[in-house]
């Protein structure tokens, strides 16, 4: 998760937002139930910071996706020990030898990353004056759960909004 704000926008003039229509999330292949989440979880987070939601805003927000195809490597250790005769292990016998290690194996593993952007926009001087990105592998279990995945990206990415309305 990370943010990065404005340094010369002025937040204690913001008291009100509204919503992109469509937002960005809304557009291609994305599913409008996708947007609606994101809409109420934000409204949510935005009236925790005491802004209204209004039809003629300060802020207008607006949330793109991006997703990416990555390897990740995983490397993992294994002791092992080698050495037999007669398939025991190995020991002072002749002919036998014992040997105990650790192997390092590595695991490329292909998953896909969504970066979700959430922006607010000054409606006046039409530029981002905050953005919070929250990054998370996209698995099956996140693709059933999407209420959940979309409040906890929201939650977190808002742990980063360091402003209250008209403060």
């Amino acid at each position: 998760m990370r943010s990065d704000t404005d340094p010369s926008a002025n937040f204690s003039q913001y008291q009100t937002y509204n919503f992109f229509d469509p937002m960005g999330i809304e557009g291609g292949y994305n599913s409008p139930v996708f947007g609606e989440h994101f809409r109420a979880e934000i409204s949510r987070e935005m009236s925790q910071h005491r802004y209204r939601k209004s039809d003629n805003p300060d802020l207008m927000i607006n949330v793109t996706i991006r997703s990416d195809d990555r390897v990740k490597m995983t490397s993992y250790t294994a002791p092992y020990m080698s050495g037999a005769y007669y398939n025991r292990p190995g020991g002072a016998h002749y002919g036998s030898s014992l040997g105990v290690g650790v192997s390092v194996s590595q695991r490329a593993t292909k998953v896909t990353e969504a970066s979700i952007f959430i922006d607010l926009v000054d409606v006046e001087q039409h530029r981002v004056v905050w953005q919070g990105v929250a990054v998370l592998d996209v698995t099956d279990k996140v693709a059933q759960q999407l209420r959940d995945a979309t409040y906890t990206a929201v939650n977190e990415v808002f742990k980063q909004y360091p402003h209250q309305a008209g403060q």
